[in-house]
């Protein structure tokens, strides 16, 4: 019976471990921001209602037994090292601190691909009631949801630790600081403040990593923002909330430098104004529906600029475009808006207007441009770019490493205006 009360012993003291780590950082952001910072976190908080008490204690006795899951799966871990079959920790002790930075970095960078892709799984139609309903019964969520899961995807979620220290070898402390690192910003991520500082023009300082805002919109709109530590999964796959950075500016109380998603009466007099002065008059719209090629002017997705395309200086059978006009030229502080991302640092102050950001496209079919480059200001990043013009409208696709693709669609200029002057 001794190894019985032993082996009770050490599934404890993981379950003690486990525990204490939840309550310390789910009561300790609870207490934080919802008591303690109340008054002066109230500009940041990103919902007026907050989420009821009932649902907070759900979410408490459900994250119990997601805790006694991840206890049981450490102690099987101890248990398979101290019998041999884990040879991995050992290993890892002996290769000193380099590898144990290396391996904590990279244990944090492959579980957030481990969790995007895991994550969009668990959203099919077929799994979701089963495994991840509980999670999104908190729509509104607090720093308590952050354990709160079905136990199948508990169990999908713990999984990756077990796997990842059978194919790595990872010293136990690295585990513990992997450990520390997502209870910390799980549990953040969940409390429905806005902690992420902004930068000037209205985004995220550190816009690589996910901000409270981001997670708290896959909550209030499931089909966006899967990623757990970092923005880039949502970015090459296209599915980051389109309205994401307009969302985090209001958290923050700041203006966002973009044009906003939707159409305001301001907006569509000005569309009006402007399109007369571009196209030469509304009756040039259904002329420019006809045309069978993609030169003229574009008005790009949520109207913040257009670009016109025409034949490349010196290689007439391809097409580049250039923006020509912005939505917003001018950043908060009422200077030009210029090329500050690019990787060129001799390239960074110059103007956006006037910029190629789609180059070298050739026409490979009918009503089909590609082997171009598309050019994103935003970030500096040139993608391998394609264009498909259907039924009037354009619909651009960027692809990084030829596997990760976003698309939007553009409209020309003259059509724009005239579906402004119908709204009317």
């Amino acid at each position: 019976m001794d190894w019985l009360w032993d082996t009770a012993e050490r599934w404890l003291h993981f379950a003690r471990v486990d525990l204490t780590r939840y309550v310390i950082f789910a009561v300790g952001v609870w207490l934080v921001l919802w008591v303690a910072l109340r008054v002066p976190m109230r500009g940041r908080k990103i919902r007026d209602a907050s989420p009821p008490a009932r649902q907070m204690i759900l979410e408490f006795l459900f994250s119990l037994r997601t805790i006694a899951l991840f206890s049981t799966v450490g102690f099987c871990l101890f248990a398979a090292e101290q019998a041999g079959f884990l040879p991995g920790p050992a290993l890892a002790a002996s290769w000193g601190w380099p590898w144990f930075a290396i391996s904590l970095v990279l244990m944090i960078v492959v579980h957030d691909a481990y969790f995007y892709w895991t994550h969009r799984l668990i959203h099919h139609p077929r799994l979701f009631r089963r495994v991840h309903l509980r999670h999104h019964r908190s729509n509104n969520p607090s720093p308590f949801t952050a354990y709160s899961f079905d136990f199948s995807e508990a169990l999908v979620n713990v999984s990756f630790v077990p796997i990842w220290m059978v194919l790595v070898p990872t010293d136990w402390p690295v585990t513990g600081f992997f450990m520390l690192h997502q209870i910390a910003r799980n549990t953040l991520q969940h409390s429905g403040y806005e902690i992420m500082p902004a930068r000037r023009d209205g985004r995220p300082m550190f816009d690589w990593l996910t901000s409270v805002t981001h997670h708290d919109l896959h909550h209030a709109e499931a089909g966006w923002n899967y990623g757990l530590w970092f923005t880039w999964w949502d970015r090459l796959m296209g599915t980051e909330h389109p309205d994401y950075h307009a969302r985090f500016a209001a958290a923050v109380r700041k203006r966002l430098d973009a044009p906003p998603a939707a159409a305001s009466i301001a907006k569509i007099a000005s569309l009006l104004l402007l399109g007369a002065a571009l196209t030469g008059g509304i009756p040039r719209a259904a002329e420019a529906q006809t045309r069978p090629d993609i030169a003229g002017r574009w008005a790009t997705q949520g109207f913040g600029s257009i670009v016109e395309f025409s034949p490349c200086a010196g290689a007439e059978a391809t097409m580049c475009g250039r923006i020509l006009w912005l939505w917003a030229p001018t950043d908060s502080a009422g200077r030009p808006r210029t090329d500050s991302h690019n990787p060129d640092r001799a390239l960074r102050s110059r103007g956006l207007v006037g910029v190629e950001i789609v180059r070298g496209l050739r026409q490979t079919a009918p009503g089909v441009w590609s082997d171009g480059a598309l050019y994103n200001p935003d970030d500096g990043r040139t993608y391998a770019g394609s264009i498909s013009l259907k039924e009037g409208s354009l619909e651009l696709k960027g692809c990084a490493m030829g596997v990760f693709c976003q698309t939007q669609t553009w409209r020309r200029t003259a059509d724009v205006v005239a579906a402004a002057g119908v709204a009317q």
